[in-house]
C-alpha cells in the first residue's frame, strides 16, 4: 500500500458513484429521522458555539448549513456531521479579537486551502502525528476556558475587557455585587435540564428542549433579559474574504497553521470514533481532509467560522439510524429550514440559555475522569497534559499547544536515551552486558556510561556484548560503539559483539576509522569464542544460565500474563512433528507463543504406524494431541542435511557402540524409504518424501483418521532449508512443493523422485 496517494480529482471518481446511489432514494426514511434528530441538537448547539467564538449568532448558523452541505457531500466520512465546534470555539475568538471578522475569514479561508491541498496530496494520515495527551490537554484547556468565558454571561454581567482566564476571573471579583438573580437561574436551568434529559438517551433532543424551555419561559413572563436579537432568514451572498494588512500577515499565518492542524486533527478523531459506532468500514483520510478543505472555503466565502467533523453530533448521526452521506447533508437542509421557518422565536433565546449550555458543553470537554485515568497510566504522559492545558490556560492557545509538543517530543527523547541494557556481568570470564532497542544519539550518556564500567575491567578479560536485540543504530552511536571497541582493546579487554544485524554492522564498521570492529563481529557463542580466541570459552552451564538471565530480564516480564493463562491446562491449535536436530526450532520458525504448538521431536521426525504392535511414545503423543487437546492441524517438517536420512542410506557407518541407534535405522519405516530409491538419490529429496511418508504413517491411526474425514483435522507436509531459512509445503493440489509464506510455486523438481509413490511396502 503506498504511503502517499495524490487524488487532484478531489476524489470525484469515489464521490459520483455515491452521489448516485443516495439519490435512488435508498434508506431516505431512516436518513431523514436520523437528520430530523441532528438538526435538533445542532440549531442550539451552533448558535452557542457562535456565542463562545465572538461571533454574531447567525454566523454559527451559517457554518453548520455551508459546511455541513459541502462536507457531506465531500467528505471521507459518510456518516460524520461537520459545523461550528466547540473544541475551536476559543481560538477562533482569539482570532476574531485580535484581528476581526475580516482576520477571521481569511484564516478560515487559507485553513481549508491547506486542507485541500493535504488531502490532495495523499498526506492526510501525517495529520495524526499529534500527541494524544497534547490534544487532550487542548481540549481540557477549551473548556475550561469557554467555562470561565461564560459566568459573565451566567451572573448577567456585561462582558470583559479581555479573554484571558485571569482577566475574567478579576472582572467577575469586581462586578460579582451587579450579578442578576434572573440571568443565573435560566443558566442553571439551562445546565441542569442539558444534563438531566441527556440520561434519557443519545436521540433524546436534550439540547433544544433545555434551550428552548427557558426561552419559552422568558417570552411568556415577559422577562427582562438579553436575548441574541434578530437573525436574517437569508444566506448572504458568497464573497471572497479581504486580504488582511501586510503588519497582520505573519500572526494571522501562524494562527492558521494552528487552526489548520487542530481543525484537521478534530475531524480525523471524529472519523475514527463513526468508524467504531458505524463498522461501515475504515475512514479515508485524505478524503475526509478534502472535505473539510471544501468546507471551510465554501464558509469563509459565506462569511462563517472554521468547520470541523465534530464528533458528538457525528455520533448522534450514527445512533439516529444514518445510513448514508445524505443524513448529513439533510441535517443541514433541517437547520437551513429552521432559520428560514424560526427566525424570529430564535431571535428570542437567551443569552444566559446560551450561556448554560456552553457551560455543559465545557463540562464534557474537561473530562476529569480522563485526566486521573492519564495520571494513573503514564505520569509523564500527564505532564504533558498539564503543561498543554496550564500554559493555554494562563499564557496564551498558540504556545500552550507548542509547549505541549515541546514536552511530549523531551520525555520521547529521555525514553530513547534510556539505553535499555542489562547490567554488566562481571562475575563470570567473559563478562557480559546486554543491549538493545534503538541505538542513536540519545543514547550517548548509556553508552559512555557502558565505557566507563568497560574501562574498570582487568586486562584479559573478556567482554562479550550482545546487540542481537538492537534494531537501528545511527551515526553517533556507531562511532561511540566503535570507540568502545577501541577503549576495551587499549585497556587490554578482549571484546566481542555479538548477535548484530549485518546492515546495522556495515554502518558502524563505515566508521570505524581504526579498523578494529570488523575483527570482533560475532554472530554465535562459537564465533564469539573464535574471536576472542580464548583458552576458556563459555561453558554449556554458564551459556544455559546467561540464556536464563536474559529470559528472566527481557521475556519473562513480557510474557508473565500468558503463563499465568496457560497454568490451568494448555489447547494447541497445532501438533508439531520434527526432528531432534539442534537447527531446527519450531517456535523460532513459526512464530509461535507458549502454548500454541504441541511438539513430538525424535531422529529423522518419524512416526511410527499404528500396526507396529508395540507401544511407543510417539504414537501416545499423536493420540493424546488429536483425541484429548483436539488439535486443528499436524505439521511433518523434514529439513535439509538431515543426519538421520544421511545414517539411513549409510547405515554400515553407524559405530558398533550405538546399538539404540543401529536398531533404529533397522526398524524404522525410513529406512525402507531408502532402500526402494536409486542410490544416487538426494538426501534433502529423500527428507521430503519421508516427510510426506509421515502422513500416510499418522492416517493410519484411527483418532487420526476419523478427524480427518470428519473436517476437523488437516495433515501438512513441510521441508526446512536450513542454508535460507525458507519454508515449503507439499501440495497434492498442484504436485509440488510450495512456499509457505508466500504460497508462489517451487521450481518443479530436478529429480525425479518427487514422482515416486509415498507409501512402500510396510515394515
Amino acid at each position: 500500500m503506498p504511503i502517499f496517494n495524490p487524488r487532484f480529482d478531489l476524489g470525484l471518481r469515489t464521490l459520483l458513484p455515491q452521489w448516485r446511489r443516495m439519490a435512488l432514494g435508498e434508506h431516505l426514511r431512516a436518513d431523514l429521522l436520523a437528520a430530523a434528530t441532528v438538526a435538533c441538537i445542532a440549531v442550539p448547539l451552533s448558535l452557542a458555539i457562535a456565542l463562545a467564538s465572538g461571533v454574531k449568532p447567525e454566523t454559527g448558523l451559517i457554518t453548520a448549513i455551508v459546511g455541513g452541505v459541502v462536507a457531506a457531500l465531500f467528505g471521507g466520512t459518510p456518516l460524520a456531521v461537520s459545523g461550528p465546534a466547540a473544541a475551536m470555539a476559543v481560538l477562533v475568538a482569539s482570532v476574531a479579537e485580535n484581528h476581526g471578522l475580516g482576520g477571521l475569514l481569511a484564516v478560515t479561508a487559507t485553513c481549508g486551502v491547506l486542507q485541500v491541498a493535504t488531502g490532495a496530496l495523499g498526506l492526510g494520515q501525517f495529520m495524526r502525528l499529534v500527541p494524544l495527551p497534547v490534544v487532550e490537554g487542548f481540549t481540557a484547556g477549551i473548556g475550561a476556558i469557554i467555562l470561565v468565558g461564560q459566568l459573565p454571561r451566567v451572573l448577567g454581567l456585561p462582558p470583559p475587557g479581555g479573554s484571558q482566564v485571569l482577566e475574567v476571573m478579576r472582572h467577575i471579583g469586581e462586578l460579582a455585587a451587579q450579578a442578576r438573580l434572573v440571568p443565573i437561574a435560566i443558566a442553571g436551568a439551562t445546565l441542569g435540564l442539558t444534563l438531566g434529559l441527556q440520561r434519557l438517551g443519545p436521540r433524546f433532543p436534550a439540547a433544544l428542549l433545555a434551550v428552548g424551555l427557558p426561552t419559552v419561559a422568558v417570552v411568556a413572563l415577559g422577562l427582562d433579559v438579553e436575548v441574541i436579537g434578530a437573525i436574517p432568514r437569508a444566506l448572504p451572498l458568497p464573497t471572497p474574504p479581504a486580504m488582511p494588512a501586510w503588519s497582520e500577515l505573519p500572526s494571522i499565518l501562524a494562527l492558521t497553521f494552528v487552526v489548520y492542524a487542530l481543525a484537521s486533527l478534530e475531524s480525523l478523531l471524529s472519523a475514527t470514533a463513526v468508524d467504531k459506532l458505524s463498522r461501515q468500514g475504515r475512514h479515508d483520510p485524505d478524503q475526509e481532509l478534502l472535505g473539510q478543505g471544501l468546507s471551510n472555503i465554501a464558509s469563509a466565502l459565506f462569511g462563517g467560522i472554521p468547520v470541523t467533523s465534530v464528533i458528538a453530533r457525528s455520533a448522534l448521526n450514527v445512533q439516529a439510524g444514518a445510513r448514508t452521506r445524505r443524513a448529513a447533508l439533510l441535517h443541514a437542509v433541517f437547520v437551513l429550514l429552521a432559520v428560514y421557518l424560526a427566525a424570529p422565536v430564535l431571535g428570542r433565546v437567551p443569552v444566559a440559555a446560551l450561556a448554560g449550555l456552553l457551560v455543559a458543553v465545557a463540562l464534557r470537554m474537561l473530562a476529569v475522569r480522563r485526566f486521573i485515568a492519564l495520571w494513573r497510566e503514564s505520569r509523564s504522559e500527564a505532564v504533558v497534559y498539564v503543561a498543554t492545558f496550564g500554559v493555554m490556560l494562563f499564557v496564551d492557545l498558540v504556545e500552550g499547544v507548542q509547549w505541549g509538543v515541546v514536552a511530549a517530543l523531551a520525555i520521547t527523547a529521555i525514553r530513547l536515551g534510556r539505553m535499555p541494557h542489562g547490567p554488566l556481568i562481571t562475575g563470570d570470564d567473559p563478562c557480559r552486558v546486554r543491549l538493545a532497542g534503538p541505538l542513536t544519539f540519545l543514547s550517548s550518556l548509556g553508552l559512555d556510561s557502558l565505557r566507563k564500567q568497560v574501562e574498570q575491567l582487568e586486562p584479559e578479560q573478556q567482554l562479550v556484548i550482545e546487540l542481537d536485540e538492537v534494531n537501528t543504530i545511527d551515526t553517533s552511536a556507531a562511532e561511540q560503539l566503535a570507540d568502545l571497541v577501541g577503549t576495551a582493546r587499549a585497556r587490554g579487554v578482549r571484546a566481542a559483539l555479538r548477535g548484530l544485524h549485518p546492515e546495522l554492522a556495515r554502518r558502524v564498521m563505515a566508521v570505524d576509522h581504526a579498523g578494529l570492529v570488523q575483527g570482533v563481529l560475532a554472530q554465535t557463542d562459537r564465533d564469539v569464542a573464535t574471536v576472542l580466541a580464548s583458552e576458556k570459552p563459555m561453558s554449556a552451564r554458564q551459556r544455559l544460565q546467561f540464556g536464563v538471565d536474559h529470559y528472566r530480564r527481557d521475556f519473562l516480564p513480557r510474557y508473565a500474563a500468558l503463563f499465568r493463562q496457560l497454568a490451568p491446562g494448555q489447547s494447541p491449535h497445532t501438533l508439531f512433528i520434527t526432528c531432534a536436530d539442534s537447527r531446527i526450532q519450531p517456535s523460532l520458525i513459526t512464530s509461535t507463543d507458549p502454548g500454541e504448538l504441541f511438539l513430538i521431536r525424535n531422529v529423522g521426525n518419524i512416526v511410527p504406524p499404528a500396526s507396529a504392535g508395540y507401544p511407543g511414545s510417539t504414537g501416545a503423543a499423536v493420540e493424546y494431541a488429536v483425541g484429548v487437546l483436539g488439535v486443528a492441524q499436524i505439521v511433518v517438517c523434514a529439513h535439509s542435511g538431515c543426519g538421520a536420512i544421511a545414517a539411513l542410506l549409510e547405515p554400515g557407518r553407524i559405530a558398533e557402540s550405538l546399538p539404540a541407534l543401529r536398531r533404529w535405522a533397522g526398524a524404522t519405516n525410513a529406512a525402507e524409504l531408502c532402500r526402494v530409491l536409486p542410490s544416487d538419490a538426494p538426501a534433502d529429496e529423500i527428507a521430503r518424501l519421508n516427510a510426506r511418508r509421515q502422513l500416510d504413517s499418522l492416517r493410519g491411526y484411527e483418532v487420526v483418521q476419523r478427524r480427518a474425514d470428519e473436517g476437523l483435522l488437516r495433515l501438512h507436509a513441510w521441508f526446512f532449508d536450513i542454508s535460507s531459512g525458507e519454508i515449503e509445503e507439499w501440495d497434492a493440489e498442484q504436485v509440488r512443493w510450495i512456499t509457505v509464506a508466500s504460497r508462489s510455486t517451487h521450481p518443479p523438481p530436478t529429480s525425479p523422485l518427487e514422482a515416486r509413490p509415498t507409501a512402500p511396502p510396510a515394515v
